[in-house]
């Protein structure tokens, strides 16, 4: 489970720094299909890069030690009278936070989705429009319907049904469904939502000028959203006719002289930042992958699966840090020497629990590096990973603190 989470973290930084890009590069334009197709490749970006493995020759100071696991996953402080657990009762749990806030987020855009059906089955279909029962003047667009209240005068009712179609035949609905989607799987990251709100900007930006193109009065077309936009509700899944959230800004980019060709050049600066990103989550060291193509030789080496180790039963991981602590001895030497840091060991659960080819992945001095994989060899039998329900081998990391005082 904590690789998942970690997974999660990898992913959502991609995706706060790709958005940020946008909002600094490129929101101002009026390149509102250049802007909507970054967005939506950022997305399966940020879902793609943290889950590739990517093997590369450099210095080992360029990788960040341990990766993520070094900061995210519990810890024992060992200190020469003793140890401590060192917020590790917490970050044990964040996993489980995380894969709880995921059903929750589920659970409401399922709850979304199923309101939308419902007044898909009730109302009263032509064609693509759906006209349902309401004293609220509601026009939107989802899942490629247009759901239009009856309460909407005839003449109003024609020219939102236009701008709606626009979402639809530019297939917005697909675009808000993988949000959503990303929103989900990332619901503690404020960039998912923002990334959401950015896209459907970016939606009604599109159809605002296709309406004006296809014949709609620019000043007429502004007076309807202005005369709508307090009366209108914005669900989820869906682009409504107008919001006042977007109002301004809608005007503004109706009004705004088109952004020239030349502006896209700046998509190029998005390539160094993608290149980073493809660095620091997915490329890993080549120097170890024959070591690792060793351990892996007799049977696969998973770094998640589906029911991750577990020691003496528990899921927290506490037991795990308080044994280590009990066990691990701070060298007389490194005493002496005022040597102190935090040591990063990766080692490999086999089929029936047996900790096996335990590794320094992020070392400190070789007093305290021997000191750490001394005690993770030491380690009883665990609770195997299991992957379609069969036990298999797992990597497992773990941090292990030094420090004096």
């Amino acid at each position: 489970m904590s690789g998942i989470f970690i997974y999660a973290v990898e992913s959502s930084i991609c995706l706060a720094l790709l958005w940020a890009f946008h909002e600094i590069a490129l929101k101002r334009d009026t390149r509102h299909r250049r802007n909507r197709y970054y967005l939506l490749a950022s997305m399966i970006f940020s879902a793609v890069v943290p889950l590739l493995n990517i093997r590369v020759n450099v210095s080992d100071t360029i990788f960040l030690p341990g990766g993520l696991a070094s900061f995210l996953l519990p810890e024992t402080v060992v200190t020469p009278s003793g140890s401590v657990e060192h917020s590790g009762s917490f970050l044990a749990l964040l996993p489980r936070v995380y894969v709880a806030g995921v059903i929750i987020s589920a659970g409401f855009m399922t709850a979304s989705a199923a309101g939308l059906i419902r007044l898909l089955l009730s109302g009263k279909r032509e064609g693509r429009v759906v006209v349902y029962k309401s004293g609220s003047p509601d026009c939107f667009s989802a899942f490629g319907h247009i759901f239009i209240s009856n309460s909407v005068p005839g003449d109003e009712a024609s020219r939102m049904i236009s701008h709606e179609m626009k979402h639809i035949r530019l297939r917005h609905h697909v675009d808000l469904l993988l949000a959503s989607l990303t929103e989900s799987v990332q619901w503690f990251n404020p960039a998912a939502y923002l990334m959401r709100r950015s896209l459907q900007a970016l939606h009604e930006y599109e159809a605002d000028n296709k309406c004006i193109t296809d014949g709609e009065d620019p000043r007429s077309y502004q007076e309807l959203l202005v005369t709508s936009v307090f009366r209108t509700r914005t669900p989820a899944f869906s682009n409504t006719f107008s919001s006042s959230s977007l109002l301004k800004k809608r005007i503004i980019m109706m009004t705004k002289k088109r952004t020239g060709s030349r502006a896209s050049l700046k998509m190029i600066l998005a390539l160094p930042l993608a290149f980073v990103l493809v660095f620091m989550f997915a490329c890993k060291d080549n120097k170890s992958s024959k070591k690792e193509a060793a351990v892996a030789a007799p049977a696969e080496v998973f770094t998640v699966v589906e029911v991750m180790p577990v020691f003496q039963h528990d899921t927290t991981y506490a037991a795990l840090m308080q044994w280590v602590g009990t066990n691990v001895k701070y060298p007389d030497e490194a005493k002496s020497k005022g040597i102190q840091g935090k040591v990063v060991v990766r080692f490999v659960i086999d089929e029936q629990g047996i900790v096996t080819d335990p590794e320094v992945v992020n070392g400190v001095d070789p007093l305290l590096n021997k000191a750490a994989v001394d005690v993770v060899s030491k380690l009883p039998q665990w609770s195997p990973g299991l992957q379609g329900g069969k036990p298999v081998k797992t990597y497992f990391t773990i941090p292990i603190s030094f420090k004096l005082n």
